[in-house]
């Protein structure tokens, strides 16, 4: 039976993850639409579809937005259960067979100030300098890119369609997450820097994006500043946020997790890079424990 994929999920798509939760329902739904939306996959036919369309989805989320291993072996879960139901009614013969990535339980990386610098000069000179404002408000706040695409976005249309959108609060102190990746409402403290980039896009920053010219931009700014590194993502703007916070303003890993927005300690942890003389500092504030043990077991004794 021929059927497009598009038409595949309007016709069953009540029958996917039905048995779940509400939340797992709606985040597998937005993965498998994202997948649809990647070169116009809706509209090929369901069967015309292999593991190498998949594999290069997998491929472009993970280095092109940043997205990490465990985030993709999710979507990777998401399109096969879909692949399963259409083996189920007959549209295929088999599923797919897809490869889950390996993750690698290694620190993120992070951007250092020589490379913030040079990005920064970069943006100003580009064509499409509003990239700049996106980096500001990714070191600035911790928010993902899509979640900063999603201020200013009407609620009403995003609360039907399950996006995320926020909301910026009158005082300009904060920015208001709704509906976000975690399922969980959340609040992302903004600073004047933050505050000036929103300004500069008009609260309101899917106006000004694309994402041709934002990748365009994003890839010329990295050959200039490293050359090939593909680990200089978006995404790592993030990453220099948790850092910056814990290690040049000393804030528990506990609040960079409400801030980030992490359901795991675990997650925040791994975004955290602990600089080396921050950590020589500290061990040299504990004033010589093994010199001092002696000395205050004589003390005991006497």
């Amino acid at each position: 039976m021929k059927i497009k994929i598009q038409d595949f999920y309007i016709k069953h798509n009540a029958m996917l993850w039905n048995k779940s939760c509400e939340q797992h329902r709606v985040e597998n739904t937005r993965k498998i639409k994202r997948f649809f939306e990647y070169q116009d996959i809706a509209n090929r036919y369901i069967d015309e579809v292999k593991e190498i369309d998949v594999d290069l989805f997998i491929h472009h989320i993970n280095t092109v937005d940043g997205l990490a291993d465990s985030t993709c072996n999710r979507y990777i879960a998401a399109i096969s259960g879909f692949f399963k139901l259409a083996v189920k009614y007959g549209y295929i013969k088999e599923p797919l067979k897809i490869k889950q990535t390996r993750e690698i339980q290694t620190r993120p990386r992070f951007f250092t100030d020589e490379e913030i610098n040079k990005v920064n000069q970069i943006l100003d000179n580009s064509r499409h300098p509003y990239v700049k404002h996106f980096f500001t408000l990714g070191l600035e706040t911790g928010m993902r890119k899509g979640e900063i695409l999603s201020i200013g976005l009407d609620k009403e249309e995003c609360k039907e369609q399950n996006k995320t959108y926020g909301v910026i609060s009158k005082d300009r102190k904060i920015v208001h997450l709704y509906q976000t990746k975690n399922g969980h409402e959340r609040i992302v403290p903004i600073n004047k820097y933050a505050n000036d980039a929103l300004i500069s896009l008009r609260d309101k920053p899917s106006l000004f994006y694309t994402q041709k010219s934002f990748y365009n931009t994003w890839r010329k700014a990295k050959e200039d500043a490293v050359g090939n590194d593909d680990n200089f993502v978006f995404h790592v703007t993030r990453h220099t946020c948790a850092t910056t916070l814990a290690n040049d303003h000393g804030v528990p890993t506990v609040l960079i997790a409400e801030i980030l927005g992490h359901r795991s300690m675990d997650t925040t942890k791994r975004y955290v890079h602990g600089k080396q003389e921050n950590l020589s500092a500290i061990m040299n504030q504990l004033g010589g424990i093994s010199n001092n043990r002696g000395e205050k077991d004589n003390a005991i004794n006497q």
